[in-house]
């Protein structure tokens, strides 16, 4: 979510250069920004339309660029139903859908599908901050059939029939998971406990919120965390991309919403605001003036990467921004790592006294760039932290959060780790099947585990599936969790929430 400053600034001019000229001539002129310079840009506007509905809002326009129409991943992707992740480490986009995973690395003539290699004429870029790439290329490797009409400059991409593949997905996954079930219990499900079940959900644009993916209900789920807000500069200003329609929707399907706010992972722009009263005050009054036009419920505030020595004021700044909320009925939330040494200066014990709710993010035991393979999070640290942080804050208050992706660990002979991309459920389980791993249980770990060789690499998965989800669940029930929050929307097979469920009601 890091943004660099100079391309907000660009983006917005490109916003007001471009709004009249796509409406009224349908040719575009604007300037882009990539490969580290600003560029003028003129075409004949290109038009999305997919499964037969027009894409109604674009983060940026579709550019041209060689004969090639190149379209903000996110933006079309997300309406086909896939999966998008980032690795900033390696400048890659991940698209996946059902067993085909694709890999696009940016500025350079080359995608993985499926782990091949396909060479194509035209590089994806980063441009104006977005991600753009090639879209019949990789629409059509995703199994879309794509046509171009030239004259009405409409790209048409329609998905192909996925029932079939779906029912067989699910079948697997059930075979899989019972061979394992012995292993863990289910006692703890039967009553059920009273607890929320909160969601994260991953919104890239303003438009987004309209979009038909975010128009799905989820059973069961009491809370919805949309990624709206984002500090960007050390002097409070703060990126909002909330609509009152998303919240509307949402409260209709009975869920409450708090809207998550990142400092941009960045310690010195949170430096820098947490030692201004000015910059902390704006902050604190711009969300405050957003939840209460939306209607929303309340803040999920997820402050990354700080310095140790800001932990003080972070919780000062806390403190004010809950007084603030709490005069309004606004619940305040937290999202905090787990409680190890070096992660005191989140303050665990105190945001517990301070927030409604304190949600652990159990996850990234083995992260993006961790030096090893491993669990994204295995059961025995799951629970080692957890029965410290019941130790620090009201069990009542306190929200186990799980993973539904895993990673895929690319490891040489040697034990290094090279590229790793992260995994829904689903896809992680077809990643296995399509190369014919077996899947076996690791008692180390508490969850099903593959392994394949690839190109002189052995690829290795500790998936979270039925199992481990399942025991996650009886961890937050034996612990009496106020509930259990998950990372993220559209990342979790179709089992879940019935699983989910059955341990909260």
């Amino acid at each position: 979510m890091k943004k660099l400053w100079f391309s907000f600034i660009f983006s917005i001019i490109i916003l007001f250069s471009l709004c009249p000229a796509f409406g009224a001539t349908d040719v575009i002129k604007t300037r882009l920004f990539y490969d580290g310079a600003l560029r003028d840009y003129q075409a004949e506007a290109v038009y999305i339309n997919i499964n037969g509905e027009a894409l109604g809002s674009y983060s940026l326009i579709p550019v041209v660029m060689n004969d090639r129409v190149l379209v903000c991943a996110r933006d079309v992707f997300t309406e086909l139903g896939c999966q998008i992740e980032w690795d900033n480490d390696s400048r890659e986009v991940t698209v996946s859908k059902g067993s085909d995973v694709i890999v696009i690395p940016i500025d350079k003539k080359i995608i993985y599908k499926n782990g091949e290699a396909v060479s194509i004429d035209t590089a994806p870029k980063i441009i104006n901050s977005y991600t753009m790439i090639p879209v019949r290329v990789v629409a059509e490797g995703l199994g879309c059939e794509v046509s171009f009409d030239n004259t009405e400059r409409i790209v048409y991409i329609t998905s192909p029939t996925v029932e079939t593949t779906a029912e067989a997905t699910t079948e697997t996954v059930k075979k899989t998971t019972s061979k394992t079930s012995s292993k863990t219990t289910s006692k703890t499900a039967s009553d059920g406990k009273k607890g929320l079940k909160i969601l994260w959900d991953t919104i890239s644009s303003y438009e987004a919120n309209d979009s038909n993916s975010k128009r799905i209900p989820v059973e069961g789920l009491d809370v919805l965390c949309p990624t709206w807000f984002e500090i960007t500069d050390s002097a409070g200003t703060v990126s909002d991309i909330s609509k009152k329609s998303y919240a509307d929707w949402a409260h209709g399907e009975g869920y409450e919403v708090w809207g998550l706010v990142t400092n941009s992972f960045s310690p010195d722009i949170t430096s820098g605001f947490l030692s201004n009263e000015e910059a902390s005050d704006k902050i604190i009054t711009a969300l405050l003036d957003s939840c209460i036009n939306t209607g929303i419920d309340g803040i999920n505030i997820d402050f990354e990467s700080i310095y140790s020595e800001d932990g003080d004021a972070y919780v000062e700044f806390m403190e004010k921004l809950a007084d603030r909320f709490h005069e309004m009925n606004l619940t305040v939330s937290v999202d905090t790592f787990v409680p190890a040494a070096y992660n005191e200066k989140y303050h665990m014990e105190e945001m517990g006294e301070i927030c409604d709710y304190v949600i652990m993010m159990a996850y990234d035991e083995h992260y993006s760039t961790s030096p090893e393979a491993g669990s994204v999070s295995s059961l025995p640290w799951v629970e080692g932290y957890l029965e410290t942080a019941c130790e620090l804050v009201d069990p009542d208050k306190l929200i186990l959060g799980c993973p539904f992706y895993t990673r895929a660990w690319h490891v040489n002979s040697a034990g290094g780790v090279g590229a790793n991309s992260a995994y829904g459920m689903d896809s992680a389980m077809k990643l296995l099947e399509d190369n014919g791993a077996e899947i076996v249980y690791d008692e180390e770990t508490g969850q099903n585990y593959g392994e394949y060789p690839q190109e002189g690499e052995t690829v290795k998965i500790w998936l979270e599936d039925e199992t481990s989800l399942r025991a996650r669940m009886e961890l937050a029930v034996e612990y009496d969790c106020g509930g259990a929050a998950f990372w993220r929307r559209g990342f979790e097979n179709e089992e879940a929430w019935d699983i989910i469920n059955e341990y909260f009601k």
